[in-house]
């Protein structure tokens, strides 16, 4: 039996392309299948007088194969559940839910990860915990300054109104308001910094565009050193 290799070739990639609108599972899938049609007549032209056939079982055996590559084996389960439980017990629940977020469309066999992720959105979050707590403390020190209580407990709101799970995500949205508020120098202010020191700040920690006193350069290359 002589193959079309051409024909192979082109069905392939056909399938794979149209197969990859629905993630690597249907790119797989799709590659499969196309290359099977051009071998037996599925990848031809419209105008091709061949007959199209039904999947032999050697066809459904080699479209069950390319499935199997993106299956989730027990072993590759109970890593993802083992990282789940890990980011769990950091107090990030955000970050669990976002690791099995990045797994759900890699397998054929998602069930596992679509179960773990509905009964975690039901929990809430608890933005007191140390992993929200540390974001908000290293951005207020990098500009060298602080937050009150009820300033914390207003970020923790507005990220359960904004749906936000995670520290990382929650950090974005301090950092957002920070800048907002005035609290973060520009480049400008960095810059005149380095000739007149720190800017003046309001009680709020919003930055005034004063200056106490002009910085001679033996010191600012002090600073920099």
């Amino acid at each position: 039996m002589a193959f079309d290799f051409g024909s192979l070739l082109g069905g392939g990639l056909s399938g794979a392309a149209t197969g990859s609108a629905f993630g690597p599972i249907g790119t797989v899938a799709g590659g499969l299948l196309g290359g099977l049609g051009g071998i037996f007549g599925g990848g031809g032209s419209s105008g091709s007088t061949i007959p199209e056939y039904q999947m032999t079982p050697l066809q459904e055996q080699l479209s069950a194969y390319g499935f199997d590559q993106v299956k989730a084996s027990p072993k590759r389960r109970k890593a993802v559940r083992e990282q789940f439980k890990s980011l769990k017990q950091g107090k990030n629940r955000g970050a669990a839910e976002a690791f099995l977020e990045s797994y759900k469309d890699r397998f054929s066999n998602p069930t596992f990860i679509e179960k773990r992720l509905a009964k975690s959105y039901k929990k809430d979050i608890d933005y007191a915990a140390p992993a929200f707590q540390n974001v908000s403390d290293q951005l207020y020190s990098q500009q060298g300054i602080h937050y009150s209580g009820d300033e914390f407990k207003e970020y923790g709101q507005r990220a359960k109104s904004l749906g936000i799970r995670s520290a990382q995500a929650f950090g974005d949205m301090v950092r957002q308001d920070m800048i907002a508020s005035g609290k973060v120098m520009t480049p400008q202010q960095e810059m005149l910094s380095y000739m007149f020191g720190n800017p003046g700040r309001d009680e709020s920690g919003r930055i005034q565009n004063t200056y106490k006193r002009y910085v001679p350069l033996s010191e600012r290359n002090q600073a920099v050193g």
